[in-house]
């Protein structure tokens, strides 16, 4: 995998839909956008080693922050490519947490 994250963390792309994903689940996740823009500060330094390699490609990976319903934080997983100095997020599912 060829990375080359600056000191301020990885340029993210994100698709459009996942806001309107996120406003979707608004009214049973309160803070499912609170919690994205958590998953997104903590990829931007470490996208690179979190997640899981999928596709026998290490730059396409998965992670998963899990949620908790006292909390009102959803499960959310997210699929992403790295390379160079840019993180592309790919597709995004918000997820009930584990009981």
């Amino acid at each position: 995998m060829r990375i080359a994250r600056p000191a301020t963390g990885f340029i993210i792309t994100e698709p459009a839909t996942f806001g309107a994903l996120l406003q979707g689940y608004a009214q049973r996740w309160p803070r499912a956008q609170e919690h994205w823009a958590a998953v997104k500060q903590r990829l931007k330094m470490t996208g690179h080693k979190e997640g899981a390699a999928i596709g026998g490609n290490s730059s396409n990976r998965v992670f998963e922050a899990e949620g908790d319903v006292a909390s009102q934080l959803p499960t959310i997983r997210v699929a992403y490519h790295v390379l160079g100095d840019k993180l592309e997020f790919r597709k995004l599912a918000v997820l009930d947490p584990p009981v």
